[in-house]
């Protein structure tokens, strides 16, 4: 069981195409981090309940390619925890 953090840069997409993407992730419980009022970045969080760390990280790079295949090869930085990520300051 563990969360996984994602950073992700969509290179070249226009905002349509954007929007597709976030609709598909969501679509795969990826979630977006958002604050109200503005967008922190592109920083996402999975939870995978029943599935070790390297099935994880696997699994996120499958969604968000699967997702982006149609625009863009996604740059992804990730980090697997054991916990949910800590949001601070955010409204």
């Amino acid at each position: 069981m563990g969360y996984v953090l994602i950073t992700a840069d969509f290179p070249d997409v226009n905002s349509t195409q954007r929007d597709q993407i976030y609709k598909c992730l969501e679509e795969k419980n990826i979630i977006k981090i958002k604050e109200f009022g503005r967008d922190i970045s592109t920083v996402w969080q999975a939870y995978y309940p029943n599935v070790d760390e390297s099935t994880a990280i696997k699994n996120t790079i499958t969604h968000f390619e699967a997702c982006s295949k149609l625009y863009c090869k996604p740059k992804l930085v990730m980090e697997w925890g054991p916990n949910k990520p800590v949001y601070h300051n955010l409204v």
